[in-house]
């Protein structure tokens, strides 16, 4: 074989593999304006400032394999408003793509008063959704093939290999707003970091800690989101530090390294036996209210989608709009007085 003909056949081998392989899908969910957005645009590397989610929003990322492999794609979804919109979560989740879904949960640290909530809200309803999607499928090998697939990040020698019960599908839980977060008590920095870290650990999934004011933090997002959806290498080292933000991947935690709880006041010896039991520590300290899920305003009249094109045509069907009421507001009034008048001359 000469050169040419080696290239020939890289060429198509590489063609059928891009050809074989699917498109990778990311969720973002989570608190109601807890930076979602803002983490997507930054993954991205758009520069422009995000506009408010309205409901399921779509975006895509590219990223060049070289001049041989083309470019991979990832779909983007952002679920808006909270738990507002869950119904709208058939839209991502579909059975051609669960075996190419990732999901990031993205959690306000600097209201905790809400985010045990809405972290078992999303959760329960993604997974009710997946569980769904493969009532629907007609391959009979899905669930087992998710769960061995989500079991994998952990090692199989682990101490608590048995014990956790994996997310369907890869899971990243993101704290934001960790600059308002270390402002607070020590105390109850560290109730809340223990919580997540349980929660994170149970369900296989990857717990880190991030701002939109640390580009540090940012560039560390970003390169987590980028080994979710694309296979790239992300960090490996692990930091539970209190006084830092934390960075746990999945599998690299402990129950027995988390330890006990340390309440506002009281040591707890026993390590908590559930979640359900993290959960009553957590909602002691932290009543948990329902986030209000109020229907955003008509983002027709706000200016930051301004379109000048689309705007004018509205204003015109609106003004045609408003002659044709008046107009049959008229011929009514008109109608009734003619009878009136009718009625008064027999």
């Amino acid at each position: 074989k000469n050169l040419w003909d080696i290239a020939v056949e890289q060429y198509k081998e590489n063609d059928l593999a891009n050809k074989n392989k699917s498109d990778s899908v990311l969720l973002l969910i989570g608190s109601k304006k807890g930076g979602k957005s803002t983490i997507c645009y930054k993954f991205l590397e758009r520069t422009e400032t995000p506009k408010n989610t309205l409901a399921l929003e779509y975006l895509f990322g590219r990223r060049s394999k070289g001049i041989e492999t083309g470019k991979e794609i990832c779909h983007i979804w952002e679920l808006g408003g909270g738990t507002l919109f869950m119904d709208l979560l058939e839209i991502p989740i579909t059975p051609e793509n669960l075996r190419n879904l990732s999901v990031v949960l993205v959690l306000d640290l600097s209201k905790p008063e809400e985010l045990w909530y809405t972290m078992q809200t999303l959760l329960d309803a993604v997974k009710k959704r997946i569980d769904e999607v493969v009532a629907l499928s007609k391959d009979p090998n899905l669930k087992q093939s998710l769960y061995e697939q989500a079991k994998s990040c952990i090692p199989n020698d682990h101490e608590d290999f048995d014990s956790i019960d994996p997310f369907p599908v890869p899971l990243l839980i993101m704290g934001s707003k960790y600059d308002l977060f270390q402002t607070e008590d020590f105390q109850k920095r560290k109730l809340i970091s223990k919580c997540l870290r349980y929660v994170a650990h149970s369900k296989a999934a990857t717990l880190q800690f991030v701002s939109s004011k640390s580009e540090a933090l940012i560039n560390k997002a970003r390169v987590s989101i980028s080994a979710l959806v694309f296979g790239t290498t992300s960090s490996k080292s692990t930091i539970v530090d209190l006084n830092k933000p934390l960075y746990i991947c999945a599998g690299a935690d402990s129950f027995q390294s988390i330890g006990s709880f340390t309440t506002l006041n009281v040591e707890n010896k026993s390590l908590p036996k559930s979640l359900d039991a993290v959960k009553n520590i957590f909602s002691s300290h932290f009543p948990q209210v329902e986030s209000k899920n109020i229907i955003p305003n008509d983002p027709a009249e706000d200016p930051h989608f301004k379109e000048s094109d689309i705007d004018a045509m509205r204003t015109q069907k609106k003004k045609e709009l408003l002659e044709y009421k008046n107009k049959k507001h008229q011929r009514s009034f008109n109608e009734m007085k003619y009878y009136l008048n009718r009625n008064k001359r027999k």
